[in-house]
């Protein structure tokens, strides 16, 4: 299992995606892997990675690595989890 820190999360440029800025804490992670987010204490949605972004340009080093999650066709799920504001959160990353 892998860990990455979120330190913001925002909208993808195709509207369709969110995309989780931060830093890998532990494991690597990679496209195609699962990101568990937690919705409340007990629940937790999990969605599958669909591509590893590196921003070179970026200065903060908390917020080098984005991880991208597509919503196409899911926009009220991604609606939710833009509503949960994830940031300056640890989230596990699994391979399944």
């Amino acid at each position: 299992m892998a860990v990455f820190h979120v330190k913001k999360t925002s909208l993808g440029e195709d509207q369709t995606s969110l995309v989780f800025k931060g830093k890998i804490i532990e494991g690597p992670i990679s496209k195609g892997m699962t990101i568990e987010i937690p919705v409340t204490g007990e629940a937790v949605v999990k969605m599958k990675v669909y591509d590893v972004v590196h921003f070179e340009k970026q200065k903060d080093e908390d917020k080098k690595v984005g991880l991208v999650v597509d919503f196409y066709n899911l926009p009220d799920d991604m609606e939710v989890v833009l509503g949960l504001n994830i940031a300056d959160e640890d989230l596990n990353v699994v391979d399944e």
